[in-house]
């Protein structure tokens, strides 16, 4: 019971809307993701096209969830590497991107050093598991233009932006005690709370999940690796938990997303109501953590179908994203038992010891 109550507040504290905000906290947060997405997408629309806006608006989601720390200056500094976290792992990915063996071995070393701080300050595992991300997209899309890491960067300072302006209306969010950054470094450098069982059995997962693909001749080899990135974490069966949140709420998302990109075309109207969605996702994660994953999926998943027609990238990308759902996220379970329960004590530390 102590490890889902440290694994609560953990997620809580990561997408900043604690369950007792009050309804102008909640209104600014809405409003603060639709701003920052939208005019993230708008900005990389004019200057960049279908792509542009894709990268620059994705960024802005990505960044706006590193807003982690109790005071306003821990809160942008987290963000500003949450971008560079970002950029630059799209910069490796994409140089590497193509390489026999080259990019699997960038993203398995990201995901070795994402499982080995996984429980280090919210902000340096959040910041770890964006590079690996980041990692993995680039390798998957091989950015060609370097203007698409100009529009990365874009899309991190219009969230920036759009926190100040929500700080501003809704004040600085309540945020869980957390550890200082000092702290936090010790606890990455030593691995305490997730030790090397956890770090190799994640990036094993990661590897699974590529060698999966490339058994299956999936054209678009990293996304499940992405989901496995983004799901697997070192909370035991409280983990298995979120997976399965995740999975169903995915799955949900992908649906709902299909129906939309029936119903709409063209980029900006698609992309507009991902935005929406993203948005709405905030308040749904406080009625139950599959709304709020339904949320996000509708946007990541627009957004990559319009990304995949603006590189001229065809197939049915609905499709995809429930095998890279249903693998993902079996590999992650997997990896979880095998890397074994974590004891409640380590967890507690590591998202509420104060600063």
């Amino acid at each position: 019971m102590a490890a889902m109550t440290a694994t609560v507040a953990h997620w809580n504290a990561l997408l900043r809307l604690p369950e007792d905000s009050s309804p102008r906290l909640v209104a600014a947060a809405v409003l603060r993701v639709i701003a920052a997405t939208g005019l993230a997408a708008l900005f990389g629309f004019r200057l960049g096209g279908a792509l542009g806006g894709v990268v620059a608006s994705a960024t802005a989601m990505l960044v706006t969830l590193g807003d982690v720390g109790a005071t306003r200056r821990s809160r942008v500094g987290n963000m500003i590497l949450a971008t560079t976290a970002l950029a630059a792992g799209g910069i490796l990915g994409s140089i590497v991107g193509g390489t026999t063996y080259a990019d699997e071995a960038v993203v398995l070393a990201a995901a070795l050093v994402s499982g080995w701080v996984a429980t280090s300050h919210p902000g340096i595992s959040l910041d770890a598991r964006n590079f690996a991300m980041g990692t993995a997209v680039g390798a998957g899309i091989h950015f060609t233009a370097p203007a698409l890491i100009g529009f990365a960067f874009a899309g991190g300072v219009i969230a920036l932006a759009a926190a100040f302006a929500s700080w501003r209306i809704g004040g600085l969010p309540p945020q869980v005690d957390i550890m200082d950054w000092r702290a936090g470094i010790r606890r990455a450098l030593s691995g305490e709370g997730s030790g090397a069982r956890f770090a190799v059995c994640y990036a094993l997962s990661v590897a699974a999940a590529l060698l999966v693909a490339d058994l299956m001749h999936v054209k678009e080899p990293y996304w499940a690796a992405m989901v496995v990135i983004a799901v697997m974490r070192r909370e035991g069966r409280v983990s298995l938990r979120i997976n399965a949140q995740y999975m169903a709420g995915t799955l949900a998302g992908v649906a709902i997303a299909a129906l939309v990109a029936h119903v709409l075309s063209g980029p900006v109207a698609l992309i507009g109501i991902g935005c929406v969605f993203a948005a709405l996702a905030r308040p749904g994660l406080a009625l139950h953590p599959t709304v709020g994953f339904a949320g996000f999926t509708v946007f990541f998943v627009l957004l990559i179908d319009v990304g995949l027609k603006a590189l001229g990238l065809g197939g049915n990308v609905f499709t995809a994203r429930i095998y890279d759902t249903l693998v993902g996220c079996g590999l992650a379970a997997v990896g979880t038992l095998i890397a074994g329960r974590v004891a409640p004590e380590a967890l507690q530390s590591a998202v509420e010891r104060p600063a």
